[in-house]
């Protein structure tokens, strides 16, 4: 018995149980495919099948199959199949980490030519995560364009492409997300010309779990549309997973949804104070919205500007901070270095911005309690002067400030009710505070951000991964128990060379991880450890079975 995958055109297949229609293309599918292996005969049953998208949107169908050869002379596959992998490698979610690793696997110089690897991602378009999927010209990075090339080994790869293809904007513009979000799917199309066919696939489609198969080294993954893929290894690049609401009521807008129509509310409050909250304050102002904000947050501190001009980090700041990291230092330590430049009159953008390049290392020699103390009582100052936006969009939360149209609060939000009012969604918010008890507003939106607790948020997968033991929590559950080189460490502490992660899931153990420059350095790394990995397993598969040939 052997299991193919087919792909046949959208049309081909009806929904529910396989029609003759069906059947008959199967048979003839299975005929051309079988007559390439040196098989006499097949019986055959379809085990299932799944949408997908290809890069260039065309919609096929995966066809699950299974085989029965009546004759002899079955030959080797050359691209894994006789071990069952549909493909080599699959990557869980097609955000910027996701095509960032795709990139970087397809451009690798070690890679064999018959490798294939497939971008498992629910939303229409590569790239489009949280951050990237937004249109609006108000929505701009908070990084200058010369330092957003998806490869630090290209620096201006990026300015490059802006100059053909976008040439209003210059390096040091805050370019909008949307022209970025093209940026990747353009870098992304150029790498998988150069390969060879099939040698990438675009599923659009949910991972629900990962399970490791019986008698195999690779994985099932199981689909939300039904049915399952094999892999060899597996990336997880989920990006921003969604929280799960700590209020538990689901009364807070999403900041992503559009559901709110900002002409027609008088009042909108925002939970929590960063980037996101810039984000929803740029669409209600695009929108129209005329009426009064309220920004609720324990800290009640907006994102910092970027100091114009641009300057770079000075060679000495980079120095420092690089003696400072290697000499394992604990938070006092650290604190007090930086006391001691601000002191001598460097400004505190550059000293932040080399602290960043050492984040890891310095964030891993502190103990427990320091990380704790940090966590608690210096994380959102860390953020606010790490995180920063650009000058064009605190100057709309400044004017707004300045009318009297825009408030903080300085609270938490213990609950919310839905309450009677001229808009569905109307709410009033509790709020632990000195001064504010209730707040009621037409609108809320949850502008917290990240997920806090990586066992509280509504991923079906990461829940699966965690309940069958096959990763572990950090320390702080900020994210997932992981090496150097990206892979993820089971339960019982074993490392797992097949399965990798990168971005925010590795939050727990290199505390910044989430912008392009951190991305794309645990991508490379990552990509040479599995490409390595690629070469070993192969190798080892090809040794217990002469007969299969790897190109």
């Amino acid at each position: 018995m052997i299991r193919w995958s087919l792909y046949l055109p959208e049309k081909s297949l009806v929904a529910g149980k396989p029609s003759a229609v069906d059947r008959d293309i199967v048979q003839v599918s299975t005929r051309k495919l079988s007559a390439g292996a040196g098989l006499e005969q097949y019986f055959f049953r379809v085990v299932g099948w799944t949408s997908f998208q290809a890069l260039h949107g065309k919609d096929r169908k995966l066809i699950e199959v299974e085989t029965e050869n009546t004759g002899v002379g079955q030959s080797a596959a050359d691209d894994g199949r006789r071990q069952g992998y549909d493909f080599d490698l699959a990557i869980i979610g097609g955000g910027f980490s996701g095509v960032c690793t795709a990139w970087h696997l397809l451009t690798h110089t070690g890679l064999r030519p018959a490798f294939r690897c497939v971008i498992i991602e629910p939303g229409e378009r590569l790239g489009a995560g949280l951050a990237y999927r937004t249109d609006s010209p108000y929505h701009l990075l908070n990084v200058r364009a010369r330092g957003m090339s998806i490869t630090a080994g290209d620096s201006r790869s990026f300015v490059r492409w802006l100059a053909e293809v976008a040439p209003e904007y210059s390096a040091d513009d805050f370019v909008p997300r949307g022209v970025y979000r093209r940026y990747i799917n353009a870098c992304l199309e150029q790498a998988k010309e150069q390969r060879p066919p099939g040698a990438l696939t675009v599923l659009q489609d949910e991972v629900r779990a990962v399970k490791p198969e019986a008698g195999s080294r690779g994985y099932l993954l199981r689909l939300k549309a039904g049915g399952a893929i094999r892999a060899r290894a597996v990336v997880l690049a989920v990006g921003n997973l969604p929280p799960s609401s700590p209020l538990g009521n689901g009364l807070l807008c999403s900041p992503w949804c559009g559901s709110i129509d900002y002409r027609r509310i008088g009042t909108l409050a925002i939970v929590g104070a960063g980037l996101t909250a810039l984000d929803v304050i740029l669409d209600a102002e695009a929108a129209g919205f005329s009426g009064r904000y309220w920004v609720i947050s324990r800290h009640g501190l907006f994102p910092r500007c970027h100091r114009e001009p641009f300057l770079p980090v000075p060679p000495e700041l980079r120095e420092w901070a690089g003696q400072l990291a290697a000499s394992r230092p604990k938070l006092r330590q650290v604190l007090r270095a930086f006391q001691l430049q601000r002191k001598s009159g460097v400004h505190w953008e550059p000293l932040v911005d080399a602290l960043r390049s050492v984040a890891p290392s310095i964030w891993n020699s502190f103990d427990v309690a320091d990380k704790r103390l940090f966590l608690r009582h210096l994380r959102t100052f860390w953020n606010t002067h790490l995180h920063r936006s650009c000058e064009r969009s605190i100057q709309v939360v400044t004017r707004l400030m300045d009318s009297g149209r825009l408030e903080q609060i300085h609270a938490r939000v213990t609950a919310v009710e839905q309450r009677q009012g001229s808009c569905d969604s109307a709410v009033r918010l509790l709020l632990r505070s000195g001064t504010v008890s209730t707040l009621d507003v037409d609108a809320a939106v949850d502008g917290m951000g990240l997920f806090s607790n990586i066992r509280k948020t509504d991923s079906p997968l990461v829940a699966q991964l965690l309940d069958d033991g096959l990763v572990q929590p950090d320390d702080f559950c900020l994210g997932l128990r992981v090496t150097g080189m990206g892979h993820l460490l089971a339960a019982d502490g074993t490392v797992r060379s097949d399965m990798f992660t990168v971005g925010t899931l590795r939050r727990g153990e290199e505390l910044e991880c989430t912008a392009v420059s951190e991305i794309r350095r645990q991508v490379a790394a990552m990509v040479n450890e599995i490409v390595r990995f690629m070469a070993v397993a192969t190798s080892a598969e090809s040794a217990a079975d002469p007969s299969i040939e790897y190109r």
